[in-house]
């Protein structure tokens, strides 16, 4: 696709879309429908911009980022802190919706931040059905954490939410298993995935579905992405401790399980773990440098469709 050298900004909120062409300081808007994104796509694709930035806002830009992904055009998603910190370098402290479109816009003209790619329809699925167990696990821990704090007959109430949710877990694991297993293409790359001692059928689910950058970046991108790369904090001669976050919290935290069952089962894992500890580093920096290494071995493992082998990464 020919693309021209404009830019594009889309702010997003729940009724509305506000775009902003920077070439032409121009400036319409939109509603967040169905019937306004298609007249949004519409105009996009005759004017074939070079990038079109959209802001992340809580779920509400899905529909437009899709729409234009799926039409062709350039398009990425950035974070409304980082567009906002941008702004404030420029010396931009005002705040509407028009003038964060454009400055979207200006963002990415000068960042070129990382292009959208979008999940399939089967990954969209699988997703909903991981971040619902996601909730139903949160609140079976919040009703154990009341059930312990109580008086009296209260108990039994709450015994009998958590029995109820229970069941509902176990059925959605159900429901997710059967997904993978009838989508011959995840299910060869879950038993992929799972060649790794550690890894378990929720933790695979989870990095097909949020992940589908895996085997497609470096070492490096696929570690930044995730939230797993140290960030230095240097400044002269002081050196301040590296810390790591921002990320894929979904995807974290999965890893964050497996690491934990890795450092004593996985040999590649478990002796970078002790290693870590003999030279004097915290479990906590230890568990996070394991998770960076896990993450990296099956990116590789993804990216070269070659199941764990002790002997070639040891």
């Amino acid at each position: 696709m020919t693309t021209t050298e404009t830019y594009v900004g889309i702010d997003v909120s729940k009724d509305r879309l506000d775009l902003a062409v920077l070439e032409e300081k121009r400036i319409k808007q939109y509603t967040n429908t169905a019937r306004g994104i298609n007249k949004l796509v519409k105009e996009m694709k005759e004017l074939k911009p070079a990038l079109i930035v959209v802001e992340v806002t809580g779920g509400y830009e899905r529909a437009v980022v899709n729409a234009l992904f799926e039409e062709g055009l350039r398009v990425a998603r950035v974070s409304g802190y980082r567009a906002r910190q941008y702004a404030r370098a420029k010396g931009l402290l005002a705040k509407t919706d028009p003038l964060d479109a454009m400055n979207l816009a200006d963002y990415g003209k000068h960042v070129q931040p990382r292009m959208y790619e979008a999940k399939s329809e089967q990954g969209q699925c699988l997703s909903g059905k991981l971040a619902r167990r996601r909730q139903l696990g949160e609140m079976v821990k919040a009703e154990k954490n009341r059930l312990r704090l109580v008086y009296g007959d209260i108990g039994a109430s709450i015994e009998r939410v958590i029995e109820f949710l229970q069941v509902e877990l176990k059925q959605l694991d159900e429901e997710i298993r059967a997904y993978l297993d009838n989508e011959p293409e995840w299910l060869e790359q879950e038993q992929l995935l799972r060649s790794v001692k550690a890894v378990g059928p929720v933790t695979a689910a989870t990095l097909l579905a949020e992940l589908p950058e895996l085997g497609k970046l470096d070492g490096k991108q696929i570690a930044s992405l995730v939230g797993l790369a140290p960030i230095n904090q240097d400044s002269g001669k002081r050196s301040r401790y590296r810390k790591t976050g921002k990320g894929r919290p979904s995807v974290r935290n999965v890893l964050y399980m497996a690491t934990l069952v890795a450092c004593r089962y996985n040999p590649v894992i478990k002796a970078q773990y002790e290693n870590l500890l003999k030279r004097g580093k915290v479990k906590k920096v230890a568990i996070t440098a394991c998770m960076r290494k896990l993450l990296v071995i099956l990116n590789a493992m993804v990216r070269d469709q070659e199941p764990f082998r002790y002997a070639a990464v040891s």
